[in-house]
C-alpha cells in the first residue's frame, strides 16, 4: 500500500483556497499562514476592495497605505490588485499614496464635498469604469476627452442638482462623455428646480440608458409626481438612499460582491418600463409590486 499523503492537483487546490477567502474574508489572515504557495495566492486578494472602515469584506485604507510604505512589494502589486476603493473621513496625504500607487481601480468613490488639487491630479491618472465624486471637485477647466474619462460608465455626482443655470457646463460635459451610459446626482425635493435641470441632462445626453436622482430625503410618492407633471422619460428613476445614504454604502459594497446596488435597481426598473410592465407608464419610482430587486442587506 502506498503511504503517500492525498493531495489535490495546485489549480484545484489554489481554487479552494481561494474560494475560502471570497465567501469567508476573515479567514484570510489564517489562510495566508497555511504555506509560502497559499500566500502567494491569497495575499493580493486582500487588497481588491478599499474602504476608509474596517469591514469583513474589505481592506481598510490605513492598512493598504502602510503596506504601500513598507515597500515590501514591488510597485507593480498594488497597480494590479487594488481594483475598488470607497474613501471617506481618509486624510488627504493617503488619498494621494492609494491613487499613486493604485493605477488599476476600476470603481473609485470619494465621499468629500471637495477635493484637494493634489488629489484631483491623482484621479486624472486613472481609467475607471465607475465614479463617484461631487462635481464642485472637478476643476472648470476639466475636459471631459481626458483619459480618466475614456472609459468610465457609471458616474455618480455626489452633488445636489439644482437651478438649470448651474447645469448648463454639466450637461454639455456629460454628453461629451465617449461611453458614459449611467448618471446619478443627489437632489432636494422641495426645490423642483432640478426638475427642469433632470430634463436638459436627458435631452442632451442621447447615449444615456439610466438616470437616477437620489432625494436627500423621502417625500410621498403622490407629493413628489406633483413636481415632475412631464417627467416621462423611460431612462429617469427616482430612488431614495435610506437615512444617511446607507444603501448607498450598503450597495456599493454588495455590489463589489456581485449583490444589488442602487444601479441594479435602477437597471431593472428601467427594463421593466421598456417592456411596458411599470404602471402607470410615467412613473418614474420603485413600488413592492413592481418586483425590482431589493437592497442587499449586509
Amino acid at each position: 500500500m502506498s503511504s503517500s499523503t492525498p493531495a489535490f492537483p495546485p489549480e484545484l487546490e489554489r481554487e479552494i483556497f481561494e474560494t475560502i477567502a471570497y465567501h469567508y474574508p476573515e479567514m484570510i489572515a489564517n489562510l495566508l499562514l497555511v504555506s509560502r504557495r497559499t500566500y502567494e495566492w491569497i495575499d493580493r486578494m486582500q487588497y481588491t476592495t478599499v474602504t476608509s472602515y474596517e469591514t469583513q469584506w474589505t481592506c481598510q485604507a490605513k492598512h493598504l497605505v502602510r503596506a504601500i510604505q513598507s515597500n515590501s512589494k514591488p510597485a507593480s502589486f498594488f497597480h494590479c490588485h487594488v481594483r475598488r476603493v470607497f474613501l471617506t473621513a481618509t486624510p488627504i496625504t493617503d488619498i494621494g499614496q492609494i491613487l499613486s500607487a493604485c493605477g488599476g481601480i476600476q470603481n473609485l468613490m470619494l465621499a468629500f464635498q471637495k477635493l484637494s488639487e493634489s488629489v484631483i491630479s491623482g484621479i486624472a491618472g486613472l481609467k475607471p469604469r465607475r465614479l463617484g465624486l461631487s462635481w464642485e471637485s472637478l476643476p472648470k477647466d476639466a475636459n471631459p476627452h481626458m483619459p480618466v474619462f475614456a472609459f468610465l460608465t457609471h458616474f455618480h455626482m455626489l452633488s445636489h442638482l439644482s437651478a438649470p443655470k448651474s447645469t448648463v457646463r454639466l450637461s454639455s460635459f456629460l454628453a461629451q462623455l465617449p461611453v458614459l451610459t449611467h448618471f446619478a446626482a443627489f437632489c432636494n425635493p422641495d426645490r423642483g428646480d432640478f426638475a427642469v435641470a433632470a430634463r436638459d441632462i436627458l435631452t442632451a445626453c442621447k447615449a444615456l440608458r439610466v438616470f437616477v436622482l437620489n432625494p436627500i430625503y423621502w417625500r410621498k410618492n403622490s407629493e413628489f409626481s406633483e413636481s415632475l407633471p412631464s417627467m416621462d422619460d423611460v431612462r429617469f428613476v427616482y430612488l431614495y438612499l435610506g437615512f444617511g445614504n446607507c444603501h448607498l454604502w450598503n450597495g456599493w459594497i454588495s455590489q463589489t460582491r456581485g449583490g444589488i446596488d442602487f444601479w441594479a435597481r435602477a437597471d431593472a426598473f428601467v427594463a421593466k418600463k421598456g417592456r411596458g410592465e411599470i404602471q402607470p407608464a410615467s412613473r418614474c419610482w420603485i413600488e413592492p409590486p413592481d418586483c425590482v430587486p431589493e437592497f442587499d442587506p449586509l
